[in-house]
């Protein structure tokens, strides 16, 4: 039996637990400051989790944050990141304070940083803050693909994509995580898994605004449909993640797979990113998004737009990248850094 530590007790971080769980492991689940109502939930009754909406086995150890030591790090085997992207440098200080050997660390939490004047994956980052208890790059894993947390929570079938730089860490995690239901693929392209899970956040932003931009195409105001333009905007997506994934170092076909293309679909399916994506369509600005219908929410794909916006502009400006290849994120990351209305030039997307 192996010892699995969860760090973030919201809705991916619970529903990660279920096939660990089911598998006969031993799984502690540590509630962030910000988690206090779910784990005094989950202590009364398994099935009470407040944001899931999905019963947990009633197995899993729920831990509030206050409560969490350097005893139960060293007990574990395995441990998963899975705050929200907002939360990363938190969850790294907490890992900093109590975590005093080296562990194979997961992340299913997903966005980039700035580093050295640059941007990296959030698994660059906590290898590096790390290493100081001898954490290696090869002991971190990026866990990427389709995965929305209610139907992993309901063992509903999901393919995801686990990226490592050590065979043996990927494929002991595997063993631990795998069933058959929840079925891992494995990767060695970390940095393109870790990249592409958080370019599709943002992408799905613009891919969704498709749907919702041409209205009379099929005016449902609860259910847009305008597919034409979506499917355009999303094979462009595919294709500028690619090149993105390139020029971050990972291998460009990854945003072809699970972690790319895949999530994608998923992403633009529902979620807060595409919500965003849905009223940025309707010329809503990011302000009155975030203001109204999204209000108190946390839009990974918004905060992905605006770490990267420097880094690219330096990149277009220094002939690294053609600004024609990247019409979606260049319209994006302004829409979202500047505040106005989205306006995507149809004309400019290249389908060829």
């Amino acid at each position: 039996m192996a010892r699995v530590l969860i760090l973030g007790a919201g809705v991916m971080g619970s529903a990660i637990a279920v096939p660990a769980l089911d598998n006969g492991h031993q799984v502690t689940l540590v509630g962030t400051h910000l988690d206090g109502r779910i784990i005094e939930a989950l202590r009364k009754d398994r099935n009470g989790h407040p944001k899931l909406n999905a019963p947990l086995p009633p197995s899993v150890q729920p831990l509030e944050i206050n409560a969490l030591s350097e005893a139960h790090l060293r007990d574990a085997d395995f441990v998963i990141v899975g705050v929200s992207s907002p939360g990363i440098d938190w969850a790294t200080d907490k890992l900093k304070r109590f975590l005093t050997a080296p562990r194979p660390l997961a992340l299913v939490t997903k966005g980039l940083q700035p580093w050295n004047g640059q941007l990296r994956s959030f698994a660059g980052g906590l290898a590096e803050a790390l290493a100081d208890i001898g954490m290696t790059p090869g002991m971190v894993v990026g866990i990427g693909g389709p995965c929305i947390a209610k139907e992993l929570a309901d063992r509903q079938p999901t393919a995801v994509v686990y990226a490592g730089l050590d065979r043996q860490v990927l494929e002991a995690l595997r063993a631990v995580m795998q069933t058959d239901y929840y079925r891992v693929a494995l990767s060695d392209d970390l940095e393109g898994v870790e990249v592409c899970a958080a370019l599709k956040n943002f992408l799905a932003i613009a891919v969704s605004a498709m749907l919702t931009r041409y209205p009379e195409i099929n005016p449902q105001p609860t259910k847009p449909q305008a597919m034409n333009p979506a499917a355009a905007a999303f094979t462009q997506a595919v294709r500028e993640m690619a090149a993105l994934t390139r020029w971050f170092g990972g291998q460009p076909q990854t945003a072809y797979g699970l972690a790319g293309l895949g999530d994608l679909n998923v992403t633009v399916g529902g979620g807060r990113n595409s919500r965003l994506g849905f009223h940025l369509g309707e010329d809503m600005t990011l302000e009155e998004a975030l203001g109204g219908p999204l209000a108190g929410e946390t839009v990974e794909g918004a905060d992905t737009a605006l770490v990267l916006a420097a880094p690219l502009e330096k990149a277009f400006a220094d002939g690294q990248l053609d600004p024609l290849d990247y019409p979606m994120t260049r319209t994006l990351i302004a829409t979202i850094r500047d505040g106005g209305p989205l306006s995507l030039d149809f004309t400019a997307i290249r389908f060829a």
